[in-house]
């Protein structure tokens, strides 16, 4: 269901009118050195909670303006492709755990970024300023053009603030009472979520292939599903983290998902987060806020599997892309300087 032009209108002119300001401030601005191994930023990553940091050039000095002072984003992802990578082609390699943690330890992190080209320098380091940029702009970028994040900078210094889906959802839920027409239409009044080509995987699948299917069709998560196709867990690009902090488990990368669910371990020891067709926008968001995941599982009445709702498709459904817009000019003269 589409809005009405006015009303979409209406709540354009709200973002716009909305400062970089208004969004929830972190009390630092975590970062990782371009110099700190694979195993360093894992556990950065790792003991702050974060699926991503900025990479910080360490051979700059910390009153460099940005724009020098930041190669990239390491994140959950890219950390999975290298991951993948180190682990290919190593059957029947004895102490494999060993290898890897060798080769954490002594992988520089700005080797992996440079590696992937979906997290290189603004491939996706999105800055943002508060002089010239809104919340509308932020809207947009997390929204219809699927960014995990984008950087407040203060021009010639530093980033000020991160924003992430989960923040600017906080924001969304914190003003839900401004669209009630909006958060009050349910999930298939609003058509919401992915219906075609869910890619899943199944009990038999081990952890490598499901891995590799998240890599190959460019998706951070995936549902585990039963022959029934009742979602029974998810498998993310974060639970890389806990294989490279702890590479005694890569003796399960080749083991079927189901053991894990059968022994209740990540990434199946939380409970998997379910709405229906029925259910409101507004509930999709306080189901997503409250367990802080990124993806709502859409179930008909038997628990089957009928589409996904990740959490740029709900930030979309807020603001429509003006006519004059200089984003999608900017993405495409971006893709033109990483070619």
């Amino acid at each position: 269901m589409s809005l009405p032009e006015a009303q979409t209108e209406e709540y354009n002119a709200f973002f716009a009118n909305k400062s970089l300001s208004d969004l929830p401030a972190v009390d630092k601005v975590i970062t990782v050195n371009s110099s700190d191994s694979v195993a360093q930023a894992t556990r950065t990553l790792a003991a702050h909670n974060i699926l991503s940091a900025p990479v910080r050039d360490s051979d700059q000095p910390d009153d460099a303006p940005w724009l020098e002072k930041y190669i990239g984003t390491a994140d959950a992802v890219n950390l999975m492709h290298w991951l993948l990578h180190q682990v290919q082609d190593t059957d029947g390699i004895e102490d494999l755990d060993m290898l890897l943690r060798h080769t954490a330890a002594h992988t520089e992190i700005a080797n992996v970024i440079d590696e992937d080209k979906d997290t290189a320098r603004f491939n996706p380091f999105i800055p943002l300023a508060k002089e010239n940029n809104t919340m509308l702009d932020v809207m947009l970028l997390l929204g219809k053009y699927a960014q995990h994040r984008a950087y407040i900078v203060e021009p010639g210094s530093d980033i000020t603030n991160v924003v992430t889906q989960t923040s600017l959802l906080e924001f969304l839920h914190a003003h839900l009472d401004e669209f009630p027409k909006l958060v009050d239409s349910t999930v298939a009044d609003l058509q919401l979520g992915t219906k075609k080509d869910i890619v899943s995987c199944k009990p038999t699948d081990t952890m490598q292939s499901a891995l590799l299917k998240m890599r190959d069709e460019h998706v951070s998560a995936l549902p585990f599903v039963d022959k029934a196709n009742k979602v029974l867990g998810v498998v993310s690009s974060r639970d890389t983290r806990l294989l490279i902090r702890q590479p005694t488990r890569l003796r399960f990368l080749n083991q079927p998902l189901e053991l894990f669910n059968d022994l209740h371990v990540a990434p199946f020891d939380a409970e998997v987060v379910c709405c229906t067709s029925s259910d409101t926008l507004r509930s999709v968001i306080e189901k997503l806020r409250k367990n802080r995941v990124h993806r709502v599982f859409v179930v008909d009445d038997d628990n089957v599997l009928q589409s996904v709702i990740a959490l740029r498709d709900v930030i979309a459904q807020f603001v429509k892309e003006p006519a004059d817009s200089k984003i999608e000019a900017y993405f495409v003269q971006r893709s033109a300087a990483a070619l």
